[in-house]
């Protein structure tokens, strides 16, 4: 996981707690000291420790792997200098965010307070903080030490319901009563509050009409040179698509060393796509690892796997392909993993009709008339009702949750949304639409077992990708030809013709679906009798109306059930780590 701790001591209190934590922590051997700084010490894990470097001329640390985004946009991968940063911590947190991209936090220290800490503006790497007496705790997730976790720690029982309400909330949200959540991209004190020094509203606001694809082409070879830095040997999730396609001839045109290739075939026709990845790996060069497929079932032990990070997420939610990716990031010699993960969003695979607005500015790949032609033509209806629907006044910043399945006194609030969300009701709607699919992939950086196993990256989802597709003209990006015409004019000479001109994509809803249904013998008692009812957070007449096999298979309701699978497992994980801790205090105190 890339684990880090920082012990902070409080101005003026006897650091013997501080010393005592520090002896604390060493003696697992499983952490590493690396630096002192006034108040503060950092550690990190001793088996796969993150990267970590001094500030200069203050008294902080940086945690992580730091690209230079300059670099990138040309094509090339460097890791970000640090000399002429300053000495500032604002200034030192405006330069990382303006001019670094990748997986860090820093912690930055002066003579005023306590450390604040900087987060990567996606979120990569976690962060959270906590006391314990005159001590205070940054770190990516709780350590197996409950001596130092804070003396209030509980389950958060409305932080769980307003992600229940609100899905893309669970990358914001840390539901631990005494637990404080670091966002990314602000500056943040100990209570997690401070100036946001990063929006995706800022760049989809300067809208480029007139972007050339070769631009994104480059970023996106600069952005997988540098996480491929240093690497010895990786592998690639190719899953026939055209965005993980992107990101596996990127891999090979920059020379990372690109072992082979991960396709998971699936028993269903709409749903493999082995084909159309054995065209990428052949086109590359590559072995492609193909594996068979057969029925899912989902099982408690299962769901576990996934849910033992400080939030919940929705990443292990088909836990069968995230053990076989963990067990290949397990191998050894195995660096790191690349998906194409985050593509559908960011070069704008939706054919939504509020993309209607920015055909009739001329922004498109194919002029105003042609452009609503092919926009009308994907949404399967007429010019003159795509504009009636697409010039309709819309705010696309809603979300998901799963309020069909509260129980009334969970339900009553009105979800909340994402600050980034909040911010992006100014835009227009199909930029709106771009700004929600980013915060509902930001997940994907949760904990898992292929990212307890090793390094996960998603090149798509990086940075300066990120800023670059926000500031292109939506329709630009989405409509033409064919889906994602940007990205396909960017990568066409690299792709083969099959994925090039693929229409579409695999469909895996029936499957999952199907899934579900041959899993109720487990899943039901696990719902109903589960954490989740318990606490009156679902409506246990709804939910068990719903798990039968012919509302799983005949109504689109899977998405909600994995939903609720996820947080149900995180809880019970939680639930079931502090009984223990509970009892072990009680058969302390009665030993005494």
């Amino acid at each position: 996981m890339r684990d880090y701790l920082v012990i902070e001591v409080d101005a003026g209190a006897d650091p013997s707690a501080w010393r005592a934590a520090e002896a604390l922590v060493l003696e697992t051997g499983a952490w590493t000291k690396v630096t002192e700084r006034r108040r503060f010490s950092i550690f990190l894990e001793a088996e796969r420790p993150p990267s970590y470097r001094h500030l200069p001329n203050i008294a902080g640390g940086l945690i992580g792997d730091v690209f230079d985004a300059d670099a990138a946009r040309q094509g090339l991968g460097r890791d970000f200098e640090l000399l002429g940063v300053g000495g500032d911590p604002r200034e030192i947190a405006d330069r990382l965010v303006d001019r670094a991209f990748g997986r860090y936090v820093a912690i930055l220290g002066d003579d005023q307070g306590s450390a604040r800490v900087l987060r990567d503006p996606l979120g990569v790497m976690d962060a959270i903080g906590w006391r314990r007496g005159n001590l205070r705790f940054v770190a990516s997730r709780l350590p197996e030490l409950p001596a130092l976790w804070p003396q209030t720690l509980a389950i958060d029982w409305d932080g769980l319901a307003a992600i229940l309400r609100q899905k893309n909330l669970a990358s914001l949200i840390c539901p631990l009563v005494g637990v404080t959540s670091y966002p990314p991209g602000v500056l943040a004190g100990p209570d997690g509050v401070g100036p946001r020094l990063w929006s995706p509203s800022r760049f989809a606001r300067r809208t480029r009409r007139n972007a050339d694809p070769g631009e994104l082409r480059h970023l996106i070879d600069g952005v997988v040179a540098a996480w491929a830095l240093g690497r010895q040997s990786v592998f690639c999730e190719i899953s026939g698509g055209l965005d993980s396609a992107i990101v596996a001839a990127s891999l090979t045109q920059v020379g990372a060393p690109l072992v082979y290739g991960v396709n998971h075939g699936f028993p269903r026709d709409e749903s493999d796509e082995r084909l159309y990845a054995r065209a990428v790996a052949d086109q590359i060069g590559v072995p492609l690892e193909v594996v068979d497929r057969q029925r899912l079932i989902v099982t408690p032990e299962k769901l576990a796997g996934a849910a033992g990070g400080p939030r919940p997420n929705y990443v292990g939610g088909d836990p069968d392909h995230d053990a076989d990716l963990a067990a290949r990031l397990a191998a050894p010699g195995m660096d790191a993993m690349f998906t194409g993960r985050g593509g559908d969003g960011m070069l704008y695979q939706m054919a939504h009709p509020a993309l209607v607005r920015d055909v009739l500015r001329g922004a498109s790949m194919g002029g105003r008339r042609r452009g609503l032609s092919w926009l009308a033509r994907r949404n399967a209806t007429t010019v003159w009702d795509l504009l009636r629907r697409g010039l309709s006044a819309k705010d696309l910043t809603g979300g998901l949750g799963v309020r069909a399945f509260l129980s009334d006194a969970a339900a009553a609030p009105p979800p909340a949304r994402h600050p980034w969300l909040e911010e992006a009701r100014v835009l227009d709607p199909a930029k709106q639409l771009q700004v929600l699919a980013l915060v509902n992939g930001l997940s994907s950086f949760g904990e898992s077992q292929r990212h307890r196993a090793g390094d996960v990256i998603d090149p798509l989802i990086s940075q300066p990708v990120v800023e670059f597709c926000l500031s292109v003209a939506a329709g630009r990006l989405a409509v033409g030809d064919n889906d994602r015409p940007f990205a396909r004019a960017a990568f066409a000479h690299r792709l083969p013709p099959l994925v090039r001109n693929r229409r579409g994509k695999g469909d895996l809803t029936t499957y999952f679906a199907q899934s579900l249904r041959d899993s109720l013998q487990a899943l039901r008692p696990y719902l109903l009798d589960g954490r989740l009812a318990a606490a009156g957070l679902l409506d246990r007449a709804r939910l068990d109306a719903a798990l039968s096999p012919e509302r799983l298979v005949w109504t689109n309701i899977s998405s909600e059930v994995f939903v609720i699978l996820a947080l149900e497992a995180w809880a019970r994980c939680w639930s079931d780590r502090l009984a223990a801790l509970s009892g072990a205090g009680a058969r302390q105190a009665r030993a005494s």
